[in-house]
């Protein structure tokens, strides 16, 4: 008797501490559960969000590492976390450029790992990889004397010809212009944000992200698993209390 009871009184503190601790996260899923099971109703998938603690969350809140460069006075060309624009419209993923060669009918954009090929209005052509150029990597870009832009790459010299479709050795003298870096103005800097953010985060994502404990990371994908756990011994341990407890009270006194 002196043993068991403590035992018991041991069992029932977790037990009582597991509950209360798990309770907190239970409510945490009961509600998101809820709502997510009513996302037409809710029109949870049409609300979205912008607190920029969850934007950066998602990796979306950007905005201090903007470079961009003037192709003329009415388009620009940015870098923004790995992500290239023509003024606000997505080129996709990029390194900063090296170069850019304003031209007719095409512009190019030039990165370490591949060429943009821009119409004058800016809409993407086409993007050509290094592995289908005859070198691998890109470093500068500069210009020969009569004007034709030069590619410096990991493996020589190369002049483009006039349709950036041939790549020839060269190896004669050039000169290097630095591209025109500008600043953005404010609002210039929010439409590229709005572009790059695309309007925030719906709410259908935060909660479903909340219920399964991904919107706090690792961290929170650990306590989730952690409440399971939790949750699956309250109920081991419950049902088993009210067994032996059952047992007990169908034992028949003995003098």
């Amino acid at each position: 008797m002196s043993f068991q009871l403590p035992r018991k009184r041991t069992i029932l503190f977790w037990h009582r501490w597991l509950g209360i601790t798990s309770a907190l996260f239970l409510v945490s899923l009961a509600i998101t559960g809820l709502a997510l099971n009513h996302t037409e109703f809710l029109k949870l998938d049409k609300i979205t969000i912008k607190n920029r603690w969850l934007l950066q969350s998602y990796g979306m809140a950007g905005g201090a590492d903007i470079s961009a460069y003037s192709i003329h006075d009415a388009a620009k060309i940015a870098h923004l976390d790995g992500q290239l624009f023509y003024n606000t419209q997505t080129l996709g993923a990029g390194s900063l450029p090296l170069g850019i060669i304003e031209g007719d009918p095409i512009t190019v954009i030039v990165t370490a790992e591949a060429l943009l090929y821009l119409t004058s209005s800016g809409e993407l052509v086409e993007t050509v990889d290094t592995n289908q150029l005859p070198f691998n990597t890109l470093s500068a870009v500069g210009y020969s004397p009569d004007g034709r832009p030069i590619l410096m790459t990991d493996t020589g010299n190369f002049a483009a010809d006039a349709d950036w479709l041939k790549f020839e050795p060269f190896s004669n003298s050039y000169s290097i212009d630095p591209l025109n870096k500008v600043t953005l103005s404010p609002s210039e800097k929010n439409a590229l944000l709005d572009a790059f953010q695309g309007g925030g985060v719906s709410l259908y994502r935060v909660l479903l992200d909340l219920h399964s404990g991904r919107l706090f990371g690792w961290g929170g994908r650990t306590l989730m698993d952690l409440t399971a756990v939790a949750i699956l011994i309250l109920i081991t341990s419950g049902i088993a209390g009210w067994l032996r407890k059952s047992r007990n009270q169908k034992t028949p006194l003995t003098r």
